[in-house]
């Protein structure tokens, strides 16, 4: 795999811990160039030394998805690091607010919307001019919870994320109008045990309202990070390029590559596969 992914760079946010970590770390171990990317300065650091203990090569990047600006400036970091970018994974997310809609902090509702849907927004608004432009590149979009049906008592990552998806699908036919050569994923992680999903067992608003997820995180039915960074690897290989657009889950699709790039010249047979639809209802 190293030899398919260099000499290709990538920048991915969210990535001082957790699945952000996993997936810079496996890309680094891959051949790419990566630059990792956080709000917290002494953890992308810690990353991107260990990225480099491994024999890889890292750029630590402070930055705060919710400022455009900041978004621009580590583009431009990443090109005048290495000249390229190829891949982005729009990986940081957030949620704070837990508990039904109507009485959850509306302050920490918003901020998940915003730091889910309009961060993201900011890291393509900030890397697919300089993709257009360099005649390559694809982008990583993180969805979850509320993408494929209700996630009760996070309505607004529930939201955001299925937002990502419809944003995902558009952004897949604007590239595919202007000709661009660009592609576009959104890809699940599944449920993962990082600081995000621990709270719901120990803080109190997620022993109250989340204890249906809980129960996943206290059986051991929690997904392993190393599954979303293969697959993140594999769209970065150009593997799954028939995909553009569309839905990917690591849990159920990491281990069955070959068999979804085999089957991805099938998508054009049903426009509506891996995609966020109404059923029962026609235009």
């Amino acid at each position: 795999m190293s030899e398919t992914l260099a000499p290709q760079t990538a920048l991915v946010t969210g990535a001082g811990r957790g699945i952000g970590r996993a997936i810079a770390e496996h890309l680094a171990a891959c051949g790419m160039k990566v630059a990792v990317a956080s709000r917290t300065e002494a953890q992308v650091r810690e990353v991107a030394d260990a990225i480099g203990q491994a024999g890889g090569e890292a750029l630590p990047l402070t930055i705060d998805v919710l400022d455009l600006e900041s978004m621009q400036a580590a583009v431009s970091r990443v090109l005048d690091t290495w000249g390229r970018l190829d891949l982005l994974v729009n990986n940081a997310g957030s949620l704070a607010a837990m508990g039904p809609s109507w009485d959850t902090d509306p302050e920490a509702w918003a901020q998940d919307i915003t730091v889910n849907v309009v961060g993201l927004y900011h890291g393509c608004r900030a890397a697919i001019p300089v993709m257009i432009e360099a005649g390559r590149g694809r982008v990583v979009n993180m969805v979850g919870g509320g993408t494929w049906g209700p996630f009760p008592n996070a309505s607004a990552y529930a939201s955001s994320k299925s937002a990502v998806m419809r944003f995902t699908e558009n952004l897949a036919v604007e590239l595919d109008d202007q000709d661009a050569p660009v592609r576009a994923f959104a890809m699940t992680p599944g449920l993962v045990r990082t600081e995000m999903t621990r709270q719901f067992l120990e803080s109190g608003p997620g022993q109250r309202w989340m204890k249906h997820v809980a129960a996943f995180l206290e059986r051991g039915d929690d997904v392993p990070p190393d599954l979303a960074a293969r697959l993140v690897a594999a769209i970065a290989a150009g593997r799954l390029d028939a995909y553009h657009g569309r839905f990917l889950s690591a849990p159920e699709d990491a281990d069955q590559v070959e068999a979804l790039a085999t089957r991805g010249t099938e998508l054009g047979d049903d426009p509506d596969l891996r995609r966020l639809r109404i059923s029962g209802w026609q235009r």
